[in-house]
Protein backbone atom coordinates (compact mmCIF):
# COMPACT_ATOMS: atom_id res chain seq x y z
CA UNK A 1 0.00 0.00 0.00
CA UNK A 2 1.71 3.27 -1.30
CA UNK A 3 1.53 6.03 1.77
CA UNK A 4 1.09 9.70 0.27
CA UNK A 5 2.83 12.80 1.01
CA UNK A 6 -0.11 14.10 3.02
CA UNK A 7 -0.20 10.60 5.15
CA UNK A 8 3.66 10.91 5.71
CA UNK A 9 3.51 14.58 6.38
CA UNK A 10 0.86 13.56 8.37
CA UNK A 11 2.49 11.09 10.61
CA UNK A 12 5.58 13.20 10.79
CA UNK A 13 3.46 15.97 12.85
CA UNK A 14 2.29 13.38 14.68
CA UNK A 15 5.52 12.07 15.81
CA UNK A 16 6.85 15.69 16.66
CA UNK A 17 3.79 16.31 18.97
CA UNK A 18 4.61 12.88 20.82
CA UNK A 19 8.28 13.93 21.49
CA UNK A 20 6.74 17.23 22.40
CA UNK A 21 4.80 15.82 24.87
CA UNK A 22 7.20 13.52 26.16
CA UNK A 23 9.30 16.37 27.04
CA UNK A 24 6.92 18.26 29.15
CA UNK A 25 5.08 14.62 31.15
CA UNK A 26 9.18 13.84 31.77
CA UNK A 27 9.99 17.38 32.49
CA UNK A 28 7.71 18.00 35.30
CA UNK A 29 8.67 15.37 37.81
CA UNK A 30 12.29 15.93 36.73
CA UNK A 31 11.94 19.36 37.85
CA UNK A 32 10.24 18.74 41.11
CA UNK A 33 12.47 16.03 42.07
CA UNK A 34 16.01 18.54 41.09
CA UNK A 35 14.77 20.84 43.71
CA UNK A 36 13.06 18.45 46.06
CA UNK A 37 16.56 16.74 46.47
CA UNK A 38 18.21 19.50 48.06
CA UNK A 39 21.62 18.92 47.34
CA UNK A 40 22.17 20.72 44.11
CA UNK A 41 23.41 24.33 45.01
CA UNK A 42 21.22 27.58 44.22
CA UNK A 43 23.59 29.44 42.02
CA UNK A 44 23.55 26.18 39.55
CA UNK A 45 19.67 25.79 39.99
CA UNK A 46 19.20 29.82 38.95
CA UNK A 47 21.32 28.80 35.92
CA UNK A 48 20.04 25.62 34.86
CA UNK A 49 16.57 26.29 35.31
CA UNK A 50 16.07 29.58 33.22
CA UNK A 51 18.32 27.78 30.45
CA UNK A 52 16.12 25.05 30.13
CA UNK A 53 12.86 26.75 30.56
CA UNK A 54 14.24 28.53 27.39
CA UNK A 55 15.59 25.91 25.59
CA UNK A 56 12.18 23.62 25.96
CA UNK A 57 10.18 26.87 25.27
CA UNK A 58 11.99 26.84 21.82
CA UNK A 59 12.11 23.01 21.07
CA UNK A 60 8.39 22.67 21.93
CA UNK A 61 7.11 25.74 19.88
CA UNK A 62 9.79 24.72 16.84
CA UNK A 63 7.90 21.32 17.37
CA UNK A 64 4.34 21.97 17.61
CA UNK A 65 4.27 24.44 14.07
CA UNK A 66 4.23 22.86 11.21
CA UNK A 67 7.80 23.88 9.20
CA UNK A 68 8.62 22.82 5.50
CA UNK A 69 12.01 22.16 5.98
CA UNK A 70 12.06 18.53 7.26
CA UNK A 71 15.44 18.88 8.54
CA UNK A 72 14.55 21.31 11.00
CA UNK A 73 11.96 18.90 12.19
CA UNK A 74 14.15 16.51 12.59
CA UNK A 75 17.13 18.61 14.43
CA UNK A 76 14.15 19.11 16.70
CA UNK A 77 12.69 15.74 17.28
CA UNK A 78 16.68 14.30 18.26
CA UNK A 79 17.01 17.65 20.76
CA UNK A 80 13.86 17.06 22.25
CA UNK A 81 14.46 13.11 22.90
CA UNK A 82 17.84 14.59 24.09
CA UNK A 83 16.00 16.68 26.67
CA UNK A 84 13.60 13.55 27.46
CA UNK A 85 16.34 11.35 28.03
CA UNK A 86 18.23 14.42 30.48
CA UNK A 87 15.05 14.62 32.44
CA UNK A 88 14.62 11.05 32.49
CA UNK A 89 18.65 10.59 34.11
CA UNK A 90 17.40 13.56 36.62
CA UNK A 91 14.24 12.13 37.87
CA UNK A 92 16.56 8.64 38.57
CA UNK A 93 19.25 10.75 39.76
CA UNK A 94 16.97 12.57 42.53
CA UNK A 95 15.55 9.20 43.48
CA UNK A 96 18.88 7.80 43.74
CA UNK A 97 19.21 10.53 46.14
CA UNK A 98 16.03 9.96 48.07
CA UNK A 99 16.64 6.41 48.08
CA UNK A 100 20.06 7.08 49.63
CA UNK A 101 19.28 9.44 52.67
CA UNK A 102 15.81 6.90 53.46
CA UNK A 103 18.21 3.59 53.63
CA UNK A 104 21.27 4.88 55.91
CA UNK A 105 19.02 6.68 58.54
CA UNK A 106 18.78 3.98 61.45
CA UNK A 107 15.13 2.35 61.74
CA UNK A 108 12.66 4.38 63.87
CA UNK A 109 12.04 1.08 65.98
CA UNK A 110 15.32 -0.68 67.60
CA UNK A 111 15.54 -4.23 68.24
CA UNK A 112 18.50 -5.92 70.13
CA UNK A 113 18.75 -9.76 69.67
CA UNK A 114 19.10 -12.40 72.58
CA UNK A 115 20.13 -15.78 72.37
CA UNK A 116 19.07 -18.69 74.06
CA UNK A 117 22.12 -21.51 74.66
CA UNK A 118 22.14 -25.10 76.70
CA UNK A 119 25.52 -26.87 76.84
CA UNK A 120 25.70 -29.69 74.04
CA UNK A 121 26.43 -32.43 76.31
CA UNK A 122 23.11 -32.22 77.80
CA UNK A 123 19.52 -33.20 76.76
CA UNK A 124 17.49 -29.89 77.08
CA UNK A 125 14.83 -28.76 75.70
CA UNK A 126 12.70 -25.10 75.84
CA UNK A 127 9.73 -26.68 77.04
CA UNK A 128 11.11 -28.58 79.77
CA UNK A 129 14.13 -26.67 81.21
CA UNK A 130 13.38 -26.01 84.87
CA UNK A 131 15.95 -22.75 84.68
CA UNK A 132 17.58 -19.95 82.69
CA UNK A 133 19.94 -17.17 83.68
CA UNK A 134 20.71 -14.29 82.57
CA UNK A 135 22.54 -11.41 83.11
CA UNK A 136 21.46 -9.42 85.65
CA UNK A 137 23.07 -5.78 84.71
CA UNK A 138 21.44 -5.44 81.38
CA UNK A 139 19.80 -2.31 80.93
CA UNK A 140 17.11 -3.94 78.97
CA UNK A 141 16.92 -7.38 81.65
CA UNK A 142 13.22 -6.84 82.35
CA UNK A 143 12.26 -6.49 79.24
CA UNK A 144 14.48 -9.57 77.90
CA UNK A 145 12.49 -11.23 80.75
CA UNK A 146 9.22 -10.67 79.70
CA UNK A 147 9.83 -11.94 76.19
CA UNK A 148 11.88 -14.70 77.48
CA UNK A 149 8.96 -16.10 79.17
CA UNK A 150 6.93 -16.66 75.73
CA UNK A 151 10.22 -18.66 74.60
CA UNK A 152 10.45 -20.70 77.51
CA UNK A 153 8.43 -21.53 80.85
CA UNK A 154 11.82 -22.39 82.60
CA UNK A 155 12.20 -20.29 85.74
CA UNK A 156 14.51 -17.19 85.69
CA UNK A 157 17.57 -16.28 87.96
CA UNK A 158 20.02 -13.27 87.64
CA UNK A 159 23.36 -12.87 87.97
CA UNK A 160 26.15 -10.05 88.11
CA UNK A 161 28.21 -10.59 85.18
CA UNK A 162 28.30 -12.46 81.97
CA UNK A 163 31.43 -14.61 82.79
CA UNK A 164 29.34 -15.80 86.32
CA UNK A 165 26.51 -16.77 84.27
CA UNK A 166 28.89 -18.44 81.87
CA UNK A 167 29.92 -20.47 84.91
CA UNK A 168 26.44 -21.03 86.46
CA UNK A 169 25.76 -23.00 82.75
CA UNK A 170 28.86 -24.85 82.88
CA UNK A 171 27.96 -26.13 86.53
CA UNK A 172 24.58 -26.98 85.91
CA UNK A 173 23.11 -24.73 88.48
CA UNK A 174 21.07 -23.63 85.25
CA UNK A 175 19.83 -25.23 82.71
CA UNK A 176 19.76 -22.38 79.69
CA UNK A 177 21.44 -18.98 79.54
CA UNK A 178 19.92 -16.03 77.59
CA UNK A 179 22.23 -13.35 76.67
CA UNK A 180 22.53 -10.83 73.93
CA UNK A 181 23.72 -12.07 70.53
CA UNK A 182 26.87 -9.67 70.46
CA UNK A 183 28.19 -11.66 73.39
CA UNK A 184 28.30 -14.42 71.73
CA UNK A 185 30.92 -13.16 69.77
CA UNK A 186 32.90 -11.65 72.92
CA UNK A 187 33.18 -15.49 74.32
CA UNK A 188 34.21 -16.70 70.66
CA UNK A 189 37.42 -14.61 71.18
CA UNK A 190 37.85 -14.57 74.83
CA UNK A 191 36.31 -17.87 76.49
CA UNK A 192 36.48 -20.07 73.11
CA UNK A 193 36.02 -23.38 74.96
CA UNK A 194 33.18 -22.68 76.43
CA UNK A 195 31.67 -21.36 72.91
CA UNK A 196 32.48 -24.61 71.16
CA UNK A 197 30.58 -26.32 74.30
CA UNK A 198 27.52 -24.81 73.61
CA UNK A 199 24.41 -24.92 71.05
CA UNK A 200 22.03 -21.96 70.64
CA UNK A 201 18.06 -23.45 70.87
CA UNK A 202 16.52 -20.00 69.91
CA UNK A 203 16.81 -16.55 69.71
CA UNK A 204 13.99 -13.75 70.31
CA UNK A 205 14.20 -9.50 69.74
CA UNK A 206 13.46 -6.57 72.62
CA UNK A 207 12.36 -3.77 71.66
CA UNK A 208 15.22 -0.70 72.97
CA UNK A 209 13.98 2.38 73.37
CA UNK A 210 16.76 3.83 74.50
CA UNK A 211 18.63 5.34 71.33
CA UNK A 212 18.92 9.00 71.44
CA UNK A 213 17.61 11.30 68.32
CA UNK A 214 20.83 14.03 67.46
CA UNK A 215 21.08 17.05 68.12
CA UNK A 216 20.69 19.98 65.70
CA UNK A 217 24.10 21.08 64.46
CA UNK A 218 24.83 23.82 62.38
CA UNK A 219 27.07 21.63 59.80
CA UNK A 220 28.50 24.76 58.58
CA UNK A 221 30.56 24.59 62.02
CA UNK A 222 33.22 22.51 63.07
CA UNK A 223 32.09 19.45 64.56
CA UNK A 224 32.67 15.42 65.32
CA UNK A 225 31.59 11.65 63.95
CA UNK A 226 32.43 9.09 65.47
CA UNK A 227 33.21 6.41 63.23
CA UNK A 228 32.15 3.05 64.11
CA UNK A 229 32.37 -0.02 61.92
CA UNK A 230 32.99 -4.08 61.52
CA UNK A 231 35.42 -5.57 59.37
CA UNK A 232 33.38 -8.80 58.40
CA UNK A 233 30.14 -9.03 56.21
CA UNK A 234 26.98 -8.36 58.01
CA UNK A 235 24.15 -6.34 58.47
CA UNK A 236 25.56 -3.09 59.27
CA UNK A 237 22.50 -2.24 61.87
CA UNK A 238 22.96 -5.30 64.11
CA UNK A 239 24.07 -4.49 67.71
CA UNK A 240 27.76 -5.71 67.78
CA UNK A 241 31.29 -4.78 68.70
CA UNK A 242 32.87 -2.25 67.00
CA UNK A 243 36.25 -3.52 65.36
CA UNK A 244 36.91 0.23 63.87
CA UNK A 245 36.81 3.49 66.29
CA UNK A 246 37.51 6.28 64.92
CA UNK A 247 36.72 10.67 65.27
CA UNK A 248 36.35 12.60 62.52
CA UNK A 249 37.10 16.30 63.47
CA UNK A 250 35.00 17.73 60.52
CA UNK A 251 35.69 21.66 59.97
CA UNK A 252 33.32 21.78 56.54
CA UNK A 253 34.53 26.12 55.96
CA UNK A 254 38.02 24.92 55.95
CA UNK A 255 37.55 21.51 54.08
CA UNK A 256 39.68 19.88 56.95
CA UNK A 257 39.06 16.75 58.37
CA UNK A 258 40.93 14.91 61.94
CA UNK A 259 40.95 11.24 61.92
CA UNK A 260 41.55 10.06 65.51
CA UNK A 261 42.12 6.23 65.93
CA UNK A 262 41.03 4.76 69.12
CA UNK A 263 42.21 1.05 69.59
CA UNK A 264 39.55 -1.78 69.92
CA UNK A 265 41.27 -3.34 73.03
CA UNK A 266 41.47 0.20 74.82
CA UNK A 267 40.63 0.22 78.50
CA UNK A 268 38.15 2.80 79.36
CA UNK A 269 35.31 3.35 81.52
CA UNK A 270 31.82 2.84 80.18
CA UNK A 271 29.74 6.06 79.66
CA UNK A 272 27.36 6.03 83.00
CA UNK A 273 28.88 2.74 84.17
CA UNK A 274 30.55 2.64 87.41
CA UNK A 275 33.10 0.04 88.48
CA UNK A 276 35.50 -1.80 85.96
CA UNK A 277 36.60 -0.73 82.97
CA UNK A 278 35.98 -2.33 79.72
CA UNK A 279 37.60 -2.53 76.31
CA UNK A 280 35.94 -0.13 73.59
CA UNK A 281 35.51 -2.89 71.69
CA UNK A 282 32.41 -4.25 74.28
CA UNK A 283 30.90 -0.80 74.26
CA UNK A 284 29.07 -1.61 71.11
CA UNK A 285 27.30 -4.59 72.60
CA UNK A 286 25.35 -1.84 74.67
CA UNK A 287 24.78 -0.10 71.78
CA UNK A 288 26.04 2.53 69.35
CA UNK A 289 24.80 5.60 71.78
CA UNK A 290 27.58 3.57 74.51
CA UNK A 291 30.38 3.85 72.14
CA UNK A 292 29.79 7.11 71.13
CA UNK A 293 29.46 9.14 74.64
CA UNK A 294 31.75 6.67 76.06
CA UNK A 295 34.31 7.96 73.47
CA UNK A 296 33.05 12.00 74.53
CA UNK A 297 34.24 11.19 77.57
CA UNK A 298 37.59 9.59 76.94
CA UNK A 299 38.25 12.61 74.88
CA UNK A 300 35.87 15.79 76.33
CA UNK A 301 34.15 16.35 73.63
CA UNK A 302 30.21 16.33 72.22
CA UNK A 303 29.93 13.95 69.83
CA UNK A 304 26.88 13.96 68.24
CA UNK A 305 26.65 11.99 65.15
CA UNK A 306 28.05 8.80 64.11
CA UNK A 307 28.44 6.84 61.22
CA UNK A 308 28.50 2.93 61.47
CA UNK A 309 30.28 1.49 58.14
CA UNK A 310 30.93 -2.24 57.00
CA UNK A 311 34.28 -1.81 55.90
CA UNK A 312 33.81 -5.08 53.80
CA UNK A 313 31.32 -3.31 51.57
CA UNK A 314 32.48 0.59 51.61
CA UNK A 315 35.96 -0.87 49.73
CA UNK A 316 33.89 -1.85 46.88
CA UNK A 317 33.43 1.93 47.26
CA UNK A 318 36.87 1.77 44.97
CA UNK A 319 35.86 -0.54 42.27
CA UNK A 320 32.83 2.76 41.50
CA UNK A 321 35.51 5.77 42.01
CA UNK A 322 38.75 4.32 40.57
CA UNK A 323 41.88 2.35 42.08
CA UNK A 324 43.51 4.48 45.29
CA UNK A 325 46.59 5.19 46.23
CA UNK A 326 47.75 4.56 49.83
CA UNK A 327 50.87 5.39 51.51
CA UNK A 328 52.36 2.12 53.63
CA UNK A 329 54.56 1.99 56.56
CA UNK A 330 55.71 -1.17 55.97
CA UNK A 331 56.48 -4.07 53.65
CA UNK A 332 53.86 -6.74 54.12
CA UNK A 333 52.22 -9.22 51.56
CA UNK A 334 52.31 -7.85 48.44
CA UNK A 335 52.70 -4.59 49.64
CA UNK A 336 55.50 -2.02 49.68
CA UNK A 337 56.76 0.31 51.93
CA UNK A 338 55.65 3.95 50.47
CA UNK A 339 53.27 4.14 47.79
CA UNK A 340 50.69 1.66 46.42
CA UNK A 341 48.08 1.86 43.92
CA UNK A 342 45.09 -0.58 45.30
CA UNK A 343 41.87 -2.25 43.50
CA UNK A 344 39.17 -3.13 45.81
CA UNK A 345 40.16 -6.66 46.32
CA UNK A 346 43.79 -5.68 47.82
CA UNK A 347 42.37 -2.31 49.31
CA UNK A 348 40.42 -4.98 51.57
CA UNK A 349 43.64 -7.06 52.51
CA UNK A 350 45.63 -3.81 53.19
CA UNK A 351 42.63 -2.55 55.93
CA UNK A 352 42.26 -6.09 57.30
CA UNK A 353 45.88 -7.06 58.18
CA UNK A 354 46.84 -6.61 61.68
CA UNK A 355 49.53 -10.03 62.12
CA UNK A 356 51.98 -8.70 60.09
CA UNK A 357 52.67 -5.71 62.41
CA UNK A 358 54.41 -5.75 66.08
CA UNK A 359 51.37 -3.37 66.96
CA UNK A 360 48.95 -5.28 65.49
CA UNK A 361 46.05 -3.65 65.95
CA UNK A 362 46.89 0.15 66.27
CA UNK A 363 48.56 -0.47 62.53
CA UNK A 364 45.55 -2.11 61.27
CA UNK A 365 43.66 1.08 62.08
CA UNK A 366 46.25 3.39 61.22
CA UNK A 367 46.29 1.41 57.33
CA UNK A 368 42.25 2.21 57.74
CA UNK A 369 42.39 5.55 58.33
CA UNK A 370 44.34 5.48 55.23
CA UNK A 371 41.88 3.99 53.43
CA UNK A 372 39.51 6.44 53.96
CA UNK A 373 41.62 9.33 53.03
CA UNK A 374 42.00 8.17 49.90
CA UNK A 375 38.48 7.29 49.30
CA UNK A 376 37.61 10.67 50.81
CA UNK A 377 40.05 11.96 48.47
CA UNK A 378 39.01 10.02 45.43
CA UNK A 379 35.03 10.66 45.58
CA UNK A 380 35.97 14.72 45.96
CA UNK A 381 37.38 14.39 42.49
CA UNK A 382 35.02 16.49 40.31
CA UNK A 383 35.29 13.61 37.44
CA UNK A 384 33.70 11.29 39.93
CA UNK A 385 30.34 13.50 39.52
CA UNK A 386 29.50 11.52 36.91
CA UNK A 387 29.26 8.18 39.14
CA UNK A 388 27.34 9.72 41.99
CA UNK A 389 24.39 7.31 41.46
CA UNK A 390 26.90 4.23 41.79
CA UNK A 391 28.50 5.65 44.59
CA UNK A 392 25.25 6.47 46.53
CA UNK A 393 23.69 2.69 45.86
CA UNK A 394 27.22 1.71 47.54
CA UNK A 395 26.92 3.51 50.62
CA UNK A 396 24.01 2.47 50.56
CA UNK A 397 24.30 -0.91 51.47
CA UNK A 398 27.13 -0.12 53.62
CA UNK A 399 26.81 2.23 56.57
CA UNK A 400 23.92 3.85 58.91
CA UNK A 401 24.10 7.02 60.58
CA UNK A 402 21.82 9.57 62.72
CA UNK A 403 22.47 12.50 60.54
CA UNK A 404 19.25 13.68 59.36
CA UNK A 405 18.35 13.89 55.84
CA UNK A 406 19.01 17.90 55.75
CA UNK A 407 21.97 17.59 57.40
CA UNK A 408 23.93 15.39 55.01
CA UNK A 409 21.93 17.14 51.74
CA UNK A 410 23.45 20.18 53.54
CA UNK A 411 26.85 18.56 53.26
CA UNK A 412 26.64 17.09 49.66
CA UNK A 413 25.38 20.82 48.55
CA UNK A 414 28.37 22.58 50.60
CA UNK A 415 30.60 20.22 48.15
CA UNK A 416 29.18 20.29 45.36
CA UNK A 417 28.79 24.12 45.55
CA UNK A 418 32.92 24.37 44.90
CA UNK A 419 34.28 20.88 44.58
CA UNK A 420 36.86 22.15 46.89
CA UNK A 421 39.31 18.86 47.82
CA UNK A 422 39.78 18.21 51.58
CA UNK A 423 42.76 17.90 53.91
CA UNK A 424 42.88 14.98 55.97
CA UNK A 425 44.66 14.52 58.58
CA UNK A 426 45.38 11.68 61.05
CA UNK A 427 46.67 10.19 64.20
CA UNK A 428 46.16 7.29 66.73
CA UNK A 429 46.28 6.92 70.67
CA UNK A 430 48.54 4.68 72.18
CA UNK A 431 48.89 2.01 75.04
CA UNK A 432 50.21 -0.18 76.90
CA UNK A 433 48.90 -3.93 76.74
CA UNK A 434 48.13 -5.63 80.18
CA UNK A 435 45.22 -8.34 81.37
CA UNK A 436 42.73 -6.86 83.35
CA UNK A 437 38.79 -7.59 84.42
CA UNK A 438 36.59 -6.33 82.22
CA UNK A 439 33.03 -5.06 83.09
CA UNK A 440 31.37 -7.54 80.00
CA UNK A 441 33.09 -10.56 81.77
CA UNK A 442 33.34 -9.78 84.93
CA UNK A 443 36.41 -11.79 86.53
CA UNK A 444 38.10 -13.59 84.15
CA UNK A 445 41.04 -11.95 83.05
CA UNK A 446 41.41 -10.34 78.87
CA UNK A 447 43.95 -8.44 76.90
CA UNK A 448 43.61 -4.88 77.40
CA UNK A 449 45.51 -1.97 76.26
CA UNK A 450 45.97 0.66 78.85
CA UNK A 451 45.61 3.92 77.73
CA UNK A 452 48.56 6.63 77.42
CA UNK A 453 47.48 9.76 78.88
CA UNK A 454 50.52 12.29 76.64
CA UNK A 455 48.81 10.52 73.52
CA UNK A 456 45.32 10.83 74.68
CA UNK A 457 46.10 14.21 75.91
CA UNK A 458 48.10 15.29 72.44
CA UNK A 459 44.84 14.04 70.96
CA UNK A 460 42.18 16.37 72.69
CA UNK A 461 44.73 19.12 72.01
CA UNK A 462 44.32 18.43 67.85
CA UNK A 463 40.53 17.65 68.47
CA UNK A 464 40.05 21.37 70.19
CA UNK A 465 42.39 23.07 67.10
CA UNK A 466 40.43 21.44 64.51
CA UNK A 467 36.85 22.49 66.27
CA UNK A 468 37.96 26.22 65.56
CA UNK A 469 36.10 27.83 63.46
Amino acid sequence: MKVSKEQKTSLFAWLQRLVGAGIIVTAIPAGINLFAMGVIPDKYLYIIAPLYAAVAGVVLWQLMRRSKAVWRGVLFMVIGMVMITVNIAVYKSGHSVNSFLNAVQPPQVNYVEYTVIAKKNRSVVLDSARSVGMVGADTLRDKAAKALAGVTPAAQSSYDSLMALTEQLNTGAVELASIRTANMGVLQENYREFYDSVATLATYKVRDDNRQAAPKTDVTKPFVLYISGIDTYGDVGEVSRSDVNMLAVINPAKRTMLLVNTPRDYYVQLHGVAGVPDKLTHAGIYGIDMSRQTLGDLYGVEIPYYVRLNFTSLVKMVDVVGDITVDSDYAFHSFQAGKNTLDSKRTLEFARERYSFSDGDRQRGRNQQKVIEAIVAKMSEPRNLTRYNAILSTLQSSLQTNMSQETIASLIKMQLNDFKGWRVESMSVDGVGATRQTYSMGAMPLYVMIPDGASVERAKGQIGEYLQS
